[in-house]
């Protein structure tokens, strides 16, 4: 943004990476949720709101909180716009809510930019289409919070959604097009958002806020004394961390609280400007199925997908041809290791299932059979008791550690690159189309020495199939 009031601030982005996107499940998962998956063209909803952010804020001021758990992701997706994004990515050790990491966020944005410096809180996991308009509601919000106040952007509601935050208007402040928020309601009865949509006067919140990183302080250590206290410790403590990943123990005791419940439902500083900056939460299948293309029919499909007289369905298939004949408002959602087949707009339904499956320890709620690492990325295409087949792809001059495994034998094929493989003492140069065996108790290391993506298609055989029982050392 080329224009006075950003210059004349010291604007912070916050990133919210956080979140686990139940309802888009089986694209979704607890280690993949919704912000990392290409849910929408070639880039991760992460990736999408950090460019938009770039356009306000060099990327050194940029601040990402995201759980501990998903920072290879994290670190992947953001370093590929720019490595400096990373230079404050705060990682939290488990998940505490969103009161927990925009102060986290606040300490680290006070500590490196002043008590002035001013926030603008994005979620990381919703969409906007048109953010010029965005940027110029923020235009607006900026010397409102840089006076004291709390800016929300408020969206034209669309329906009686009882999932979102609404913001009851009051009068306009000395700014124009910003006014003072009369009642703020954090996630209300259907009943309640139905009078609400029919009275007027009211707006969705975005999940955005715009504010100086001491009055969000200021309002956490007013209304959650408990949880400010302990941000303090926290952030003390991290402030000492080259990894910047928060202290487990304390950050485990840290109330979970939301932001929206904590600070906004009972400040009387908030404001809040109407925007149309084209919003979504992408919250449901229905959400993405509103997103994407459709065909005459109203069906939004991607893979290899045959229709016989269906209407308004959303389809995905990643992996095989998926069919469907004479049905309606449907989401089919088809990936290697889970197939649902659910109402396209029951996504509250979803994610109870979701729960259901993830209390009854299922894996596919969990992990996703495509895993990211530093080095490349797997993909598990068959398991079977004693035997698993993966796809392994080693990014160019990239490695992995030398290790050895104690119950199974391992054969690689080279698909395509050239892989140097350290095999008990002797080294191997090994071009597409070559074979080795890999037998238990062996030391060895696979390493990429090209300039391109080393694919190689792994078996493993043998009772004891998990990394758990693997060694690693620097050196045999």
């Amino acid at each position: 943004m080329e224009d006075g009031s950003t210059r004349d601030v010291t604007l912070v982005p916050v990133l919210l990476a956080g979140g686990s996107g139940t309802r888009l499940w089986p694209l979704s998962r607890a280690d993949f949720p919704k912000h990392l998956v290409e849910l929408l063209g070639d880039e991760s909803l992460l990736q999408v709101t950090a460019r938009r952010v770039l356009a306000t804020a060099p990327a050194e001021r940029v601040v990402t909180v995201a759980a501990a758990g998903q920072a290879v992701l994290v670190r992947r997706q953001l370093g590929a716009i720019d490595p400096r994004l990373l230079d404050n990515l705060l990682l939290e050790p488990c998940p505490r809510n969103t009161a927990a990491a925009v102060g986290l966020a606040a300490h680290r944005a006070r500590a490196l930019f002043g008590e002035s410096a001013i926030l603008w809180v994005c979620p990381s996991d919703h969409l906007v289409r048109a953010p010029e308009r965005l940027f110029a509601a923020l235009e607006r919000a900026l010397p409102v919070a840089a006076a004291g106040r709390i800016v929300t952007f408020g969206i034209a509601p669309a329906r009686p959604e009882p999932g979102f935050g609404w913001i009851g208007r009051g009068e306009e402040l000395d700014r124009p097009g910003v006014f003072a928020v009369r009642r703020f309601v954090e996630k209300p009865p259907r009943a309640e958002a139905e009078a609400m949509l029919a009275a007027g006067g009211y707006s969705w919140n975005s999940g955005m806020f715009v504010m100086r990183a001491d009055v969000l302080l200021e309002e956490l250590a007013r209304f959650e004394p408990e949880l400010a206290r302990a941000l303090e410790a926290v952030g003390a403590a991290l402030a000492h961390d080259p990894e910047k990943i928060a202290d487990p123990a304390l950050y485990a005791r840290l109330p979970a609280l939301p932001v929206d419940k904590a600070v906004m439902e009972r400040s009387a500083r908030l404001a809040v400007v109407p925007c149309d900056p084209g919003w979504s939460d992408v919250g449901s299948w229905h959400a993405l199925w509103e997103l994407q293309g459709k065909d005459e029919a109203g069906n939004a499909t991607s893979g290899d997908v045959a229709l016989l007289a269906a209407r308004d369905n959303l389809v995905r298939a990643e992996h095989r041809l998926v069919a469907l004949v004479g049905v309606r408002d449907l989401a089919v959602i088809e990936t290697a290791d889970a197939v649902l087949v659910a109402s396209r707009t029951d996504g509250e339904l979803v994610k109870a299932l979701v729960g259901r499956l993830a209390a009854a320890g299922r894996d596919e709620t969990v992990r996703h059979p495509r895993e990211l690492r530093p080095w490349g990325r797997f993909a598990t295409l068959l398991e079977r008791p004693g035997l698993r087949v993966r796809e392994v792809e080693l990014e160019p001059r990239q490695q992995l550690t030398l290790q050895r495994h104690g119950g199974r034998d391992e054969h690689w094929v080279i698909a395509s690159g050239r892989a140097r493989v350290a095999l008990g003492g002797r080294e191997l140069e090994l071009a597409p189309g070559a074979a080795v065996t890999v037998p238990r108790g062996t030391w060895h290391r696979l390493a990429n020495p090209g300039t391109e993506i080393l694919r190689v298609i792994e078996i493993q055989l043998g009772e004891v199939l998990d990394d758990s029982a693997t060694e690693r050392r620097a050196e045999p």
